[in-house]
């Protein structure tokens, strides 16, 4: 019998030694959440109304390609019509059309 009480003094020390780590390991995780930069991505709904504006900014983000187009703000595109795109040119027609 005092073979196991032993042991659960010993299990109930591991936890109390490992705790602060699983906390620590915890808080970074949530920081790492918390500073990480969020990206709004929009998707054209204005179907037939007429919109100008010339792309500002590309850049390769962790979830893809992404234009950006004046006060329009930032789609994601596929990699050919990302390469086809140059800042300064007028917005693309398919980034006009709805659910592109």
């Amino acid at each position: 019998m005092k073979h196991f009480e032993n042991l659960g003094s010993l299990c109930a020390y591991i936890v109390i030694l490992l705790s602060p780590l699983v906390i620590i390991h915890k808080m970074d995780k949530l920081e790492a959440k918390v500073t990480q930069h969020k990206v709004i991505y929009y998707q054209v709904d204005s179907y037939g109304g007429a919109w100008h504006g010339k792309v500002t900014k590309k850049e390769i983000t962790e979830t893809g390609y992404a234009v950006e187009v004046g006060t329009y703000g930032r789609f994601l595109v596929t990699k050919e019509q990302y390469d086809t795109i140059k800042v300064g040119d007028e917005a693309p027609e398919f980034l006009k059309k709805r659910g592109s």
